[in-house]
């Protein structure tokens, strides 16, 4: 909900989200939690389909939220959600697994982290196992599963991403994750919810609004989103898009090596 609304533009809001909860159409909201601010997405897969836009593979694969608006446009549609989607490596090949329209790009990655040199190296957010993956079947049921779980579930998701670390499983926080980090960043990821609706989550970019640590973000889902499970994707450079919530128009993005995306005619 945007905070210059009118009162009512508010209840309008307010009681298509009331009817979207009985009848499993989407919901958009801003949320605030544990001092930041997040943009939420939450919808029926089997109702909206979400795809996997990826660089590289034609004019409806595109690397940013404007080019992709762009090819989408020339083609009758648009835009009506898109969010970055999991971890990548230089090049912009994703890490782990992915999945588009059920042709496998890249393999599940089930490596463990690189070497440290030194007990205090860094280890990778796609390596701070357990990692996970995000995955839709054909049917339109969707689930977030760690990696050794998917690896082992002979599962044919239509969609999947991996990425890392696994936020949530089973209800539980990662268990690398402190709750008194001071590691505050932009972050975005994906959960499934008690209803099987996927829920996509961005911090709000305004300098200063969205951060939270690791712990905090795990917990939004747990606490105010009813997740039992839930994935990290990626970091400061992370943008949710909600059509006529959360931007005016399309905006510029990073280059990205996927963008989760929903789209509707052009109108």
């Amino acid at each position: 909900m945007i905070a210059d609304m009118t009162l009512l533009s508010r209840v309008c809001w307010l009681s298509l989200c009331l009817f979207a909860g009985f009848s499993g159409f989407a919901e958009a909201e801003t949320i605030e939690f544990r001092g930041a601010r997040f943009f939420v997405y939450r919808f029926d897969p089997k109702v909206e389909k979400l795809e996997l836009f990826l660089p590289g593979q034609g004019p409806n694969r595109s690397p940013t939220f404007q080019q992709l608006e762009k090819d989408l446009n020339a083609k009758g549609r648009r835009l009506k959600v898109a969010m970055n989607a999991g971890i990548y490596e230089p090049g912009f090949r994703p890490s782990g697994l992915t999945i588009s329209e059920g042709k496998t790009l890249v393999p599940l990655n089930t490596s463990g982290p690189p070497p440290k040199t030194s007990p205090n190296d860094f280890t990778p957010n796609f390596y701070l196992l357990p990692n996970g993956v995000f995955f839709i079947r054909p049917d339109g049921t969707a689930a977030v599963r760690s990696t050794d779980f998917y690896a082992k579930a002979n599962e044919s998701p239509r969609l999947a991403t991996q990425s890392g670390p696994l936020a949530l499983a089973s209800g539980k926080i990662h268990p690398a994750f402190n709750e008194n980090s001071q590691s505050r960043l932009i972050r975005n990821g994906v959960g499934v919810d008690s209803k099987g609706r996927v829920v996509l989550v961005a911090s709000d970019r305004t300098p200063d609004v969205g951060r939270i640590n690791l712990w905090g973000f795990a917990a939004l889902f747990r606490d105010k989103l009813d997740c039992r499970n839930a994935l990290y994707l990626d970091g400061d450079i992370s943008r949710l898009y909600i059509r006529g919530e959360t931007d005016t128009e399309v905006p510029r993005s990073n280059f990205f090596a996927g963008i989760l995306a929903i789209t509707e005619p052009l109108k």
